[in-house]
């Protein structure tokens, strides 16, 4: 039995029907009959109860509290309770008495069956329901209990490793951890396509497995399951956890090899006997490619090519070495190789690659010091555009009183005026090339060869000049000597006919 809510905020119960108030004169009378808080209280003495009816939900879906009524049953009205007390009275023809605003808007009542349905399930919608029935014809108030849980739909769970170990047989062991945001109570975890000699806690939540390199790739999915709703994970694989084994338990470094930019490259395989080989697997990074006697070679990638074909791995089928055609810089890396025969491993093989720039022609800068007492200080600084690591300089002819930097980049050299000096050559290398540039450092301070050059060529300037200054001052010599004659014969002429004039004879 429940009594009556109290509405201190001066909200009253509200009377709702399906049509208007007038149509259903009938709906008046039992307010006309009996008060209010008798209908909240119930007519009569509770008929005997039965175990509360379990019903689940999905947070924002709806759900249904269906009675125990036969259909030839006359209600005059059904008190409805939930975790916060009584909330509405319904009554025949789908009218509704609210006395919790919360849940107007969100009940339904069918009329068939006087079931109550509720929607827009939130998370204080859960817990214990009871529904007070009135018969016309009986005194006696009959109770029926339910029990509402409220789910999340749950979204795809996650797979974690919480922890990964390598043993001294190259065996892979992973713990997973399968989990999701906001699970709520009643989640159920399962795997599928697991190992079958894997360990299962309990609940499903956490997996154990063991890989080898000869295993073949497993496929894991992890399933979360409620009472209302199921997700499963995406396909994971054992492998991509175990690329690095060697690297994980400490092996030896292994050989090293150097490879060019964009260039193609072979990594070796020693194998003693090829006839008991059943598969030869490389690991390296997030990758591993592998190969049975007489297949072609698959390969799995966490991280998929753009596009199909810049695929270059493959595994020779002669020696089942490793050929990594066009290079990349994210190629370098340690490379495991496992020989397999009858599912286990018969030898293992680890290779560094290191990968090198093809090294452009260097570039020669000098700077010139103070010169003290006729003494030339020259330093020159060598350099390769996009040269990458482990590069070196050398120079040659390297003298006795030069000074090379660490590395060999820089030279410091000096000679007296007038001294001979060579040229220098300056010679870039790394462990896949070398390129060469001649500095010729008679440009910078004057030596012996170019003083005399300078010395012949300004005497012969010195020469031009004077002979063209003496060639020049002898012909106006000449051209004034020659003109004196013609200049005094034209001046004793007299013109042929002077008006009113003499002529005149000087003996």
């Amino acid at each position: 039995m429940v009594g009556p809510r109290r509405h201190t905020d001066g909200w009253a119960p509200q009377l709702l029907s399906n049509k208007p108030l007038k149509s259903h004169p009938h709906v008046v009378s039992p307010f006309l009959r009996t008060p209010l808080l008798v209908l909240l209280m119930g007519l009569g003495a509770s008929g005997k109860d039965s175990a509360p009816a379990v019903v689940k939900g999905i947070l924002g879906g709806s759900v249904t509290f269906s009675l125990d009524i036969s259909t030839d049953t006359e209600i005059e009205h059904i008190t409805w309770s939930g975790p916060q007390g009584s909330f509405a009275l319904a009554f025949p023809k789908g009218v509704i008495v609210f006395t919790d605003r919360s849940y107007q808007g969100r009940v339904n009542i069918f009329t068939q069956n006087n079931s109550l349905s509720i929607n827009k399930l939130t998370v204080k919608d859960a817990g214990s329901y009871q529904a007070q029935i009135n018969q016309v014809s009986s005194n006696v108030t009959r109770n029926e209990e339910f029990t509402l849980h409220i789910y999340e739909q749950l979204q795809e769970p996650q797979v974690t490793v919480k922890s990964m170990t390598v043993s001294e047989n190259a065996s892979c062991n992973i713990t997973l951890i399968c989990s999701m945001e906001r699970a709520g109570e009643d989640v159920l975890y399962s795997w599928t396509s697991r190992d079958p000699h894997a360990s299962e806690s309990w609940g499903g939540s956490t997996l154990t497995i063991s890989w080898l390199p000869c295993d073949p790739d497993l496929s894991i999915t992890c399933t979360a399951k409620n009472p209302v709703s199921q997700s499963s994970s995406r396909p994971i694989h054992t492998w991509q956890f175990c690329t690095d084994l060697g690297a994980s338990r400490g092996g030896p470094m292994g050989e090293t090899v150097a490879g060019i930019l964009g260039e193609s490259i072979t990594l070796p395989l020693a194998l003693q006997d090829s006839q008991d080989i059943e598969k030869v697997v490389w690991m390296f990074n997030t990758t591993i490619i592998s190969k049975k006697r007489g297949q072609e070679a698959t390969v799995n990638q966490l991280i998929k090519f753009k596009d199909p074909d810049k695929n270059t791995m493959q595994i020779s089928s002669q020696d089942y070495s490793l050929k990594i055609g066009q290079l990349k810089m994210e190629d370098a890396g340690p490379y495991h190789a496992y020989v397999c025969s009858n599912s286990r491993i018969i030898s293992t093989e680890r290779i560094i690659l290191l990968i090198y720039r093809r090294l452009k022609k260097p570039k020669v800068t000098f700077s010139l010091w103070p010169t003290e007492a006729s003494i030339c200080r020259v330093s020159l600084t060598c350099s390769v555009e996009d040269s990458g690591h482990n590069v070196t300089y050398s120079w040659t002819p390297l003298q006795k009183e030069a000074v090379l930097s660490q590395g060999g980049s820089h030279l410091n050299i000096s000679w007296r005026s007038g001294e001979n000096h060579p040229n220098f050559t300056c010679t870039a290398s790394n462990p896949v090339s070398n390129s060469s540039r001649q500095f010729l450092s008679g440009n910078i301070c004057p030596g012996p060869q170019r003083s005399t050059k300078l010395w012949i060529g300004f005497s012969l300037l010195v020469f031009i000049v004077l002979c063209f200054g003496i060639s020049g001052w002898y012909f106006w010599k000449q051209k004034r000597r020659g003109s004196a004659p013609d200049f005094s014969s034209s001046q004793a002429e007299a013109p042929a006919d002077i008006p009113g004039g003499s002529t005149s004879t000087t003996e």
